[in-house]
C-alpha cells in the first residue's frame, strides 16, 4: 500500500442557513445562523482521507471567480494535491444552499456549474493517475458519462474503486463489476435498488441485489443505526458509537465516512476495521456544525475506536 487516495468529484461553495424548522412550499421562515464554507461531495471526501494521513489527490473542475480561489486556498493549506484541478473559465464554481432544522436535519439544492463540464476526456487523460493510486472514489455530482468513464479507467488502471452513489441515479449495468465498493445510505440503496430500506433486514436485502450486480462490497449507511456490510463472505452490521454530544448537523457526515473509509484502506486496514474508523468518524461530525470544519482529528477517531466504537453488533 503507498496511502495513496485519488477522488474525482465536485466541488461547491456551501451556503449554510440554520434555523428551527426548514420552509415548506411556499413558506418564509427567519433563520438564526449563517455561514458559509467549501464544500461538494467529492471536495469533502478528499478533505476527509487528507486528514486522516493519506496522500490524497483531487481530480475535478471550479470557477475563474472568489469561490474558486477559496477552494484552491483551502487544498493547498491542507495538502491535498491540486495539479489536477482545472480552472473552468466558463461556469461558475459549484454552489450549494444547506438549510438546516433544529434536530441537526437538513434539506439541500446544488447548482453544479463547471463540475458539470468535468468530462470524458479528462477521465482517459486521469489513467496513469489512478494507476499509481490505492483507491479512487467517485460521488454522481458531476455529469454520469464522465463518472461512468472514470470508473471503468480506473478500473482498468487496476486501482480499488469506491462509489458513493449520492445524489441517487440509475446505473449502467456494466459499471457494477467495475466497483470495488458502493456506499449508498438508506434512500440512495432504496432509489438504485428498488428495495425501501428501513433495517437491517432490508438493507441486507439491498447489499446483497448490488453484490448480485457485480459489486465487490455494498456497505449501506443507516444514519445513527450503523451500517451494514455485505460482500461474499455475508453479512455484517456496524453499531454507530455512543457520542460525545448532540447531534448539531448531519451535512457531510456520509462523506466524512468515505474519505475516512478510502484513508484507512489505502493505509493497508482490512475492510471491517477501515468501516468502524469510517462510523467513528462521521459519527463525530454530526456534533458540530460545518462540513470541511465538523471533520474529527485522527486522534479523535482512535479514541472513539479504543472505546468500543462501531464494533460489529
Amino acid at each position: 500500500m503507498n496511502n495513496r487516495v485519488t477522488v474525482v468529484g465536485s466541488y461547491n461553495v456551501g451556503l449554510f442557513l440554520k434555523g428551527e424548522a426548514i420552509p415548506k412550499g411556499g413558506e418564509t421562515l427567519i433563520g438564526q445562523t449563517f455561514y458559509e464554507s467549501g464544500g461538494g461531495k467529492g471536495s469533502n471526501q478528499a478533505v476527509a482521507a487528507q486528514k486522516m494521513g493519506a496522500q490524497t489527490v483531487f481530480i475535478g473542475r471550479i470557477g475563474k471567480d472568489r469561490y474558486g480561489l477559496d477552494a484552491l486556498a483551502m487544498y493547498e493549506r491542507l495538502g491535498i494535491a491540486t495539479s489536477a484541478i482545472q480552472i473552468d473559465g466558463q461556469a461558475h464554481t459549484g454552489v450549494s444552499v444547506i438549510l438546516i432544522d433544529k434536530n441537526g436535519q437538513n434539506s439541500i439544492m446544488v447548482v453544479p456549474g463547471s463540475n458539470y463540464n468535468l468530462s470524458v476526456q479528462d477521465m482517459d487523460d486521469a489513467a496513469k493517475r489512478f494507476a499509481q493510486s490505492d483507491i479512487v472514489g467517485f460521488q454522481l455530482e458531476n455529469n454520469l458519462e464522465t463518472v461512468c468513464r472514470g470508473i471503468r479507467r480506473a478500473h482498468e488502471a487496476g486501482a480499488r474503486v469506491l462509489l458513493d452513489p449520492a445524489p441517487a441515479a440509475p446505473l449502467p449495468e456494466g459499471i457494477y463489476p467495475c466497483l470495488t465498493y458502493i456506499k449508498p445510505n438508506e434512500l440512495e440503496a432504496a432509489a438504485i435498488t428498488g428495495i425501501p430500506v428501513t433495517d437491517e433486514e432490508s438493507a441486507r436485502r439491498a447489499g446483497e441485489w448490488l453484490v448480485q450486480k457485480g459489486v465487490e462490497n455494498a456497505i449501506i449507511t443507516l444514519g445513527g443505526r450503523g451500517a451494514v456490510l455485505v460482500n461474499a463472505q455475508g453479512t455484517r452490521h456496524f453499531r454507530t458509537p455512543a457520542l460525545p454530544g448532540p447531534v448539531l448537523d448531519t451535512t457531510g457526515a456520509g462523506d466524512c465516512f468515505s474519505g475516512t473509509l478510502m484513508a484507512a484502506l489505502a493505509q493497508g486496514q482490512a475492510l471491517d476495521s477501515a468501516i468502524r474508523r469510517a462510523i467513528c468518524a462521521s459519527a463525530l461530525s454530526t456534533t458540530r456544525l460545518g462540513v470541511i470544519e465538523a471533520i474529527p482529528e485522527r486522534d479523535e477517531v482512535e479514541a472513539m475506536l479504543q472505546s468500543g466504537g462501531g464494533r460489529v453488533k
